[in-house]
């Protein structure tokens, strides 16, 4: 059955269906919105892809590990068949001090759009060790292979290395070699012969140094395997996190760059100072050493596809809030929007998130936000003026426009209080327009309602 003119006119000026529509539309507006959304993860992988690529050709992130001594042993049991057997094995020892002093020179490589933050670190180790005692697992001093000894650094990317190293140890001028690799403890690395163990007495001193220049990737990290492990880093870098097992024992951070110093002792960490092969899983675990490891990474201060992301999750808001506006001007006014002019300025709303994600890629965040803003509520305005019939309420929608994109910015900033700011925020908002609405009878047509009001 067709309904006549008079329930036409009914359905037209009743504010359940009016609801329903502008309810529908915000659905259908959220599609182009999760678009956006997946757009912005598309693009924040290819600046990662693009970070990796980097990565890859100037060197990866480094964890500098050791130096460890290790010094291979004989002993002897009886194999299955009750025969005597001879068996090797080898022992890794710790030192009993390390220290770290290094220079961290940061750079901004980019790959077409895409940003990624590499360095060179100019480091000076230096530590002891104690003479190695095999005493306490009963083995003779006859046993060990002493001319097998050999101190090894674990180095996870040895492209970053910019030249050969030289070992001081005591008053001997040694050279590392590559193919320091430890299965269980790291994958590549370097290694040096470990001359005269064998004439060492028990208790004596081992001094050790080396400088180390290496390129790497966004991070530098070092493990603790000193019984007291020093580690002091400088660098022009104005934003680095801190991360790892421990934080810096003192830090100055500026806008010229930071100074940070790890003060670790070895009751910190879950490994010993020495061990066998044998005792490897249960004494020390590849995961216990990579646990154990601490340092800086150097995060670029921006990263807009997380702050575009960020502001994508308030767009359901955005469009109820002004759906919500339109709406009420519906209401007190004798006049109706049809729900082809909602959903342009519904277009218009999620147009900004596009032009914020694009301009964010080759301008500051903040001067992106600020023309997307700008675009989107002057265009929001301007078409106001002509569905609204007024300049003056089209100067309010455009002044509520600016107030939530002014308020949507600074919820972006102030991550830590966003929650707090965006709950007090709503509530207001709520408690404006039951303000607003509290006189109203909703059961009239809202053509009655409109005339109501005027008179």
């Amino acid at each position: 059955m067709v309904p006549n003119e008079p329930e036409k006119k009914r359905l037209r000026d009743s504010m359940a269906v009016k609801l329903l529509v502008i309810g529908g539309l915000i659905l259908v507006l959220l599609a182009p919105l999760e678009r956006v959304r997946e757009l912005v993860r598309e693009r924040e992988y290819r600046g990662n892809q693009a970070s990796q690529e980097i990565a890859g050709t100037w060197g990866w992130t480094q964890v500098l590990a050791g130096p460890v001594l290790s010094i291979p042993y004989r002993y002897q049991g009886k194999d299955e068949k009750g025969k005597t057997v001879t068996w090797v094995t080898t022992a890794h020892f710790l030192p009993e001090t390390l220290k770290v002093v290094g220079k961290v020179s940061p750079e901004r490589r980019n790959r077409g759009l895409f940003e990624a933050a590499v360095y060179r670190a100019d480091l000076q180790v230096s530590g002891t060790f104690h003479h190695p005692a095999f005493a306490q697992w009963g083995i003779d001093s006859k046993d060990v292979l002493w001319d097998k000894a050999s101190l090894s650094v674990g180095v996870p990317d040895l492209r970053g290395l910019r030249s050969g190293i030289g070992l001081a140890w005591g008053e001997r001028q040694l050279q590392f070699e590559p193919g320091g690799a430890k299965p269980g403890f790291w994958g590549s690395g370097l290694r040096v012969a470990v001359p005269d163990l064998q004439q060492g007495r028990e208790g004596e001193i081992y001094a050790f140094s080396f400088g180390l220049g290496l390129n790497g990737s966004q991070k530098l990290q070092f493990l603790p395997f000193g019984k007291q492990t020093t580690v002091s880093l400088q660098a022009p870098w104005p934003s680095p996190s801190f991360s790892g097992a421990f934080l810096p024992e003192t830090r100055r951070v500026t806008g010229m760059g930071f100074d940070a110093r790890w003060n670790v002792s070895w009751f910190a960490r879950s490994y010993p100072q020495q061990w066998r092969d044998e005792d490897e899983t249960s004494l020390a675990p590849k995961s216990s050493l990579d646990n154990s490891a601490f340092g800086v990474d150097l995060i670029l201060p921006v990263d807009a596809y997380q702050k575009t992301e960020r502001s994508v999750k308030y767009g359901l808001l955005f469009l109820v809030l002004t759906f919500l506006t339109f709406f009420l001007y519906e209401m007190f006014n004798p006049f109706s929007l049809h729900p082809i002019q909602y959903l342009l300025v519904g277009a218009a709303l999620c147009l900004f998130y596009l032009l914020l994600l694009s301009f964010s890629e080759h301008i500051p965040f903040g001067y992106a936000y600020l023309i997307g803003s700008a675009a989107t509520v002057l265009l929001i305005g301007g078409y106001s003026i002509a569905i609204l019939r007024g300049a003056l309420r089209a100067f309010l929608m455009t002044l509520i426009l600016g107030v939530l994109y002014g308020y949507l910015y600074v919820l972006l900033k102030l991550e830590d209080y966003a929650l707090l700011l965006g709950a007090v925020g709503l509530f207001l908002i709520l408690a404006l327009v039951m303000f607003l609405t509290r006189r109203i009878d909703w059961g009239s047509p809202r053509r009655a309602r409109a005339a109501a009001t005027l008179s």
